[in-house]
């Protein structure tokens, strides 16, 4: 037993120094410093892009060498900004190709077609930004959009506020709410979510979404995600067929006029639109819980942002009203909350592949085939940046104030940037801001047992960017008035400073 022992021993030893002297052999002394090698190739995997690694080591990009392939992680702001601008050679672009097969099922031609030249003007996924991008960008699109959706929330909360108080689920009230209207601000008259049976599916189909992307037998580990989706392809088929999309959005009409113009067949698009669900969808809904918990579970918050609220309302005759230009241009207080919002919560990371050995800012070897990450969570609770109250909530932190330093505004990676420069950040965020509105001028909430508690977010999907709350808050919801209220859109067509791209030129379209 003892000589077994002794043999064990060497031979962990021995693998111990060969894994060591290969990290050391194949490690350019360009890349980035590789951390984290107490057991090499193994010890990065449990590491990954914990915040505890970056104030560890303090290092502007990091390498994680893990079993056949590397991970660079970026933690400056500067850097990020050149990883943006080298969108050819670090691409998003074939990330999206490689998981469009996995995750919505598409056929092998279809997979061709979205993977061909995936980093040259002219294909698919380089076309698609300046297809969505003209239905995005202020003007008539964004704006029948906004109205169709904020019309289904004003709706809504009247119906609500007629039931007088009553107990809810917060995250599963606001889940619903700001999914039906959400969805019928883009697919119009004949939103295929307005069944509930889709609205369940959606549910269903979300949480296994990262089965999908790793491609881990999801039809044998994730039955219900793989049922959820095909059953929505379904639905969809018969949206696209029944030409049900021509009475919707720019922004649907848009996406099948790309499919329709590189040859892809509509039931293709079926599946497609399952992307399309979880652009429109997968953060919206949990920024908005996060965004209402902020709001309600902080009397300073809520009083501030209530304070501001009321001075743009108009009252004649016992009816109020709000413009959607007052909330968009002047409430520092509101946006200021919903940035810090996302600030405070964000849990996403921007991803880029190597398509060939590239010199980042002419200093770090970035190899070719590699993935560069850049976590916002990192981004966001950087001391440096933000001050010692980074890791509070500071509701007042975006808003401009005479004397203070502006942050660099890089460095607020709530909507991604470059490549994965949201497109619909406007359509989200004003979704947002006016649901979040109406709460506050129409209803006070209050937890059940009397108090607030965070939830936990450890079982949230890993592709959310925004979490999903471990458990619901069970609130009581109740009208603050009688008074009937409604939603103006006079001159509300205008865009907002959200992020570093928006306040560099906020007419400038995004088309890489």
């Amino acid at each position: 037993m003892s000589s077994i022992f002794v043999l064990a021993v060497g031979v962990v030893v021995a693998t111990y120094v060969f894994l060591l002297a290969l990290l050391h052999l194949t490690q350019d002394a360009r890349e980035p410093p590789s951390i984290c090698n107490a057991i090499p190739f193994v010890t990065p995997i449990v590491v990954m892009i914990r915040i505890t690694a970056r104030d560890k080591y303090n290092l502007p990009i990091y390498t994680l060498r893990m079993p056949g392939s590397r991970i660079y992680v970026i933690n400056s702001a500067s850097l990020v900004t050149s990883v943006q601008s080298q969108f050819r050679a670090l691409s998003f672009t074939a990330i999206e190709a490689s998981i469009a097969a996995n995750v919505i099922g598409v056929s092998k031609a279809t997979n061709d077609i979205i993977g061909n030249d995936v980093t040259k003007d002219g294909s698919y996924l380089m076309s698609f930004p300046k297809y969505v991008h003209s239905a995005l960008n202020a003007g008539p699109g964004l704006d029948a959009m906004n109205r169709r959706s904020i019309q289904v929330i004003a709706k809504s909360l009247d119906k609500w506020a007629k039931e007088g108080p009553v107990s809810i689920k917060l995250f599963e009230w606001v889940r619903h709410e700001l999914l039906l209207a959400s969805t019928e601000g883009v697919y119009g008259p004949k939103n295929p979510f307005r069944d509930p049976a889709m609205e369940k599916a959606w549910y269903a189909f979300e949480p296994s979404i990262m089965m999908f992307v790793l491609n881990l037998l999801p039809r044998v580990f994730a039955k219900e995600g793989y049922k959820a989706r095909e059953y929505m392809v379904k639905v969809w088929e018969q949206y696209f067929e029944q030409n049900s999309y021509a009475q919707g959005s720019e922004l649907i009409k848009t996406r099948v006029k790309i499919n329709n113009d590189f040859g892809i067949p509509l039931k293709e698009t079926a599946r497609i639109e399952l992307g399309g669900s979880q652009a429109i969808l997968s953060n919206t809904l949990p920024g908005t819980f996060w965004m209402i918990y902020h709001i309600f579970s902080n009397p300073v918050v809520l009083e501030d942002v209530r304070t501001e609220l009321i001075k743009g309302v108009r009252e004649d005759e016992g009816v109020c009203t709000i413009d959607l230009s007052y909330i968009k241009s002047s409430c520092p207080i509101l946006l200021s909350t919903f940035k810090e919002m996302m600030r405070f919560n964000s849990s996403g990371s921007a991803t880029r592949i190597a398509m060939e050995d590239h010199l980042l800012n002419g200093k770090y070897l970035l190899k070719k085939g590699s993935t560069i990450m850049m976590p916002a969570m990192v981004q966001h609770t950087d001391e440096s940046i933000w001050g010692d109250s980074v890791h509070e909530f500071n509701h007042m932190r975006f808003v401009r104030q005479p004397g203070v330093k502006r942050t660099n505004p890089v460095a607020f990676r709530g909507f991604g940037g470059g490549t994965t420069l949201c497109p619909g950040r406007h359509f989200a965020t004003t979704e947002i801001l006016m649901f979040s509105a109406l709460m506050v001028l129409r209803f006070d909430l209050q937890p059940i047992d009397g108090k607030w508690t965070t939830p936990r977010t450890a079982k949230s999907p890993l592709v959310n960017a925004l979490p999903i709350p471990d458990s619901d808050i069970n609130v009581a919801l109740r009208p603050t008035n009688e008074k009937v209220w409604n939603v103006s859109f006079s001159g509300y067509d205008q865009g907002m400073e959200i992020v570093a791209e928006d306040i560099e030129d906020p007419t400038r379209v995004q088309a890489h």
